[in-house]
């Protein structure tokens, strides 16, 4: 290497996707905000809602934003999870009154350009 050439390490990346395995079912939201996830929800998109772990339920994303135009820009080379408020009634299993609340950024973002 010569003197005053910046070194840049190998990237690192996942050895697996999260996508590899599991059921996947596809959400999309408009805004950012707080959603909640029903089990008449759940069970519109197909899910078998007979005695359903609360443990069980995911949600991954990355938001919906631009790529960033600078590319040694770090990004995620996989879906990051998102946290969840499961609201399960203390029995681990999601029933009728139960549901699932999340934070999505949405796919539109604002950004100061000065």
């Amino acid at each position: 290497m010569a003197l005053g050439q910046a070194s840049y390490a190998q990237r690192v990346y996942h050895a697996h996707s999260v996508l590899a395995t599991g059921n996947w079912y596809k959400i999309a939201v408009n805004k950012a905000g707080i959603y909640r996830l029903d089990i008449n929800f759940l069970a519109g998109l197909g899910i078998n809602t007979v005695n359903l772990s609360s443990a069980s339920i995911r949600i991954f994303g990355n938001g919906g934003q631009m790529l960033p135009e600078a590319n040694a820009t770090t990004r995620a080379d996989d879906l990051i999870e998102n946290a969840i408020m499961v609201m399960d009634g203390g029995d681990g299993v999601l029933n009728q009154n139960d549901y699932i609340l999340f934070f999505a950024n949405g796919p539109d973002e604002w950004m100061k350009d000065s």
